[in-house]
């Protein structure tokens, strides 16, 4: 069990810890609450029994302010994607940070809008410029996943097969190590790289799902095997040896979970790529009627 095996894990855990995933669970999460007590602050009088409260109307200077802040975000985010087109723009910043501020904004510039309407829709204009709004957003957050499944890091540049295949290569000094030390688990790590392999080459819906649930069903069970088969070569469960064999543990089972996740990332790629093109072309559409709907909004409520 040495523990050079385990850096390529390391640094793989490492650089997951440093990614900004986290931090856009939590801004979402975030959002959704202030949007939740929005809601029950702007509710209408009598909804659960409890009185009204209206804090500002969607014409007052709060409310007009909020929607034309909201609004102006929802422009200023298409900047992305002229910053992705047009050379003459390259020296504006770096592209991963204008494609972080485009998702930012893609969420707390619909976030505004729907403070702004005090969660009501009082005109059939309105209505519709609200519902395009929320279906640019909503397909944002979607495209944003699919987005990081076919690229190193959410802001990186895009993953490739070959490459995915070329860091399954540097895994073997791992498999190696795992099948002296646990044979029956690499034996089964092996068994599924089989099994990934031939479903890549297969592709298809039906194994795009298939891969995701026996991924996940044997990571467990080998994690298990993993916790029995150090504690059978390890009797001695205090002092120094205990903290070494729980350090080796959380090693060798980070391992097992990045190497079958690798696995299952491989085969889902291509159906990945799919999907994203797919959305480009649901997303596009909506994003000019949302442009449409608005700017109508805007001249219905300024001219009547």
């Amino acid at each position: 069990m040495e523990s050079q095996t385990l850096k390529p894990a390391k640094e793989r855990r490492n650089n997951s810890r440093r990614s900004e995933g986290p931090v856009w669970k939590w801004f979402i999460g975030v959002v959704t609450l202030l949007l939740a007590a929005g809601f029950v602050l702007a509710h209408p009088p009598g909804f659960l029994g409890m009185p009204g409260v209206r804090l500002f109307k969607a014409g007052d200077n709060v409310g007009y302010y909020l929607g034309l802040v909201g609004g102006v975000m929802m422009l200023v985010l298409l900047l992305y994607s002229l910053r992705k087109r047009f050379r003459f723009i390259d020296s504006w910043g770096v592209l991963p940070t204008w494609f972080r501020w485009h998702m930012v904004l893609g969420i707390l510039g619909p976030a505004l809008v729907i403070f702004h309407s005090t969660f009501v829709i009082r005109s059939f204009n309105a209505g519709v410029a609200l519902v395009c709004m929320m279906l640019v957003s909503g397909s944002g957050i979607f495209g944003r996943f699919f987005y990081t499944k076919i690229h190193k890091g959410l802001y990186g540049r895009e993953e490739s097969l070959r490459g995915m295949h070329a860091d399954m290569e540097k895994s073997d000094n791992f498999m190696n190590a795992i099948s002296s030390f646990a044979p029956d688990i690499g034996r089964s790590l092996e068994q599924f790289r089989k099994r990934a392999e031939d479903k890549e080459r297969k592709g298809g819906f039906v194994n795009f799902v298939l891969i995701e649930f026996e991924a996940a069903a044997l990571s467990r069970s080998l994690i298990k095997d993993l916790r029995q088969a150090m504690q059978a070569q390890a009797p001695i469960k205090n002092g120094k040896n205990k903290s070494i064999t729980r350090r080796l543990y959380r090693e060798y089972a980070a391992n097992i979970r990045n190497y079958i996740k690798m696995l299952r990332d491989t085969v889902q790629f291509q159906t990945y790529e799919r999907l994203f093109s797919l959305w480009h072309v649901f997303h596009i559409p909506l994003v000019y009627m949302m442009i449409a709907t608005g700017f109508y909004h805007v001249y219905a409520v300024h001219k009547y």
